[in-house]
């Protein structure tokens, strides 16, 4: 799949996950209330930046399912099944007032803000029947943290099947979710952990990334991800290649260094290194342009050329290993595309 459904949270972090998720899929989406559609001040700049540059594609629940009313119904009965669970988190949240924010560690137990236009009305009218709930205001509500992730789990799982989307969080260890932590799907669990331990160690973190500039090189580069992905896509669906393997080490570290090698590569002329001589030679016919001109100003503008010429080479060094995108993310991503 070219396409990623973020979860839990309605903003994504501006962090190193975020920036490797958006280099590497076509389409990042995130579970979104209604009211952040009609009230997009309520983003965080950072999200509302890359939703205006289509980055990020918000998500209404209540648009994208025909029944939104089933996922509440099947929560109500897996955590009914449950009293003992009820129980230990009911005295945990009648004692617990904390609010999810980022700049805070997931503790195990605290409440979680949850937007009413995310769910149907039942799932929070019996969460508070049975004290896991309390209303804040028009929107929110006060939600006991581990039940709170449990039911965005389960919402965004049903969302990312309905939109054909693979479900991911900067949690890679998704040890927040009881319901994620019981899921039999192993494979599927294995294959996002190595897909992330690949991005992490290939794609670099530019410190002071430009939104607009991001979502223009995609744009120049999609045929280059499309062969990245692939290349990364055939590592990941190989169930041989475990991510404690010898077989992933050797294979993670080739990958490496063949980027380095493109990359080397990049910083060369495909004719040779780029020199003043060359550039010189290339242009002399157009020198008697300036013959009115000092030496200086001839001088200041050949440095120019060369300094855009070196920057313009790259893009035609020659790729058969599919690193090419990755090779141009480095050099291009660190500095102005």
């Amino acid at each position: 799949m070219n396409s990623l459904l973020y979860y839990p949270y309605i903003n994504l972090p501006q962090n190193d996950w975020t920036i490797r998720a958006l280099l590497y899929y076509d389409n990042v989406n995130a579970i979104v209330p209604t009211q952040y559609f009609y009230e997009p001040e309520h983003y965080n700049p950072f999200m509302r930046e890359a939703i205006m540059n289509e980055l990020i594609t918000p998500i209404n629940p209540m648009d994208v399912l025909n029944n939104p009313y089933e996922v509440s119904l099947r929560f109500i009965e897996y955590l009914s099944a449950r009293k003992s669970v009820i129980e230990r988190r009911r005295s945990f949240f009648s004692n617990q007032a904390h609010i999810i924010h980022r700049d805070k560690s997931l503790s195990s137990y605290r409440q979680c803000k949850l937007h009413i236009n995310k769910f149907d009305s039942d799932v929070f009218n019996y969460l508070m029947e049975i004290g896991l709930a309390e209303r804040i205001d028009y929107n929110w509500y006060n939600v006991e943290n581990k039940t709170a992730n449990d039911l965005m789990f389960l919402l965004s799982s049903v969302i990312a099947d309905k939109i054909q989307s693979i479900l991911a969080t900067d949690k890679i260890d998704y040890s927040f979710s009881q319901i994620c932590a019981q899921n039999n799907d192993v494979e599927l669990r294995n294959r996002q952990y190595k897909r992330d331990l690949i991005l992490k160690n290939l794609i670099p973190y530019p410190k002071q990334i430009d939104i607009t500039n991001l979502r223009r090189f995609k744009e120049k580069h999609h045929d280059l991800l499309i062969a990245f992905r692939s290349k990364v896509e055939s590592i990941v669906l190989n169930s041989a290649i475990s991510p404690e393997s010898k077989m992933f080490e050797v294979t993670l570290g080739e990958l490496k260094i063949q980027k380095e090698e493109l990359s080397k590569r990049m910083n060369e002329s495909h004719l040779g290194n780029i020199n003043f001589g060359t550039i010189c030679g290339t242009i002399s016919a157009g020198i008697g342009l300036f013959e009115n001109s000092s030496v200086a100003t001839i001088t200041g503008l050949l440095s120019a050329i060369y300094s855009v010429c070196k920057t313009e080479r790259p893009e035609s060094v020659a790729d058969q290993t599919g690193l090419k995108y990755l090779a141009l993310v480095d050099k291009r991503m660190r500095t102005r595309e």
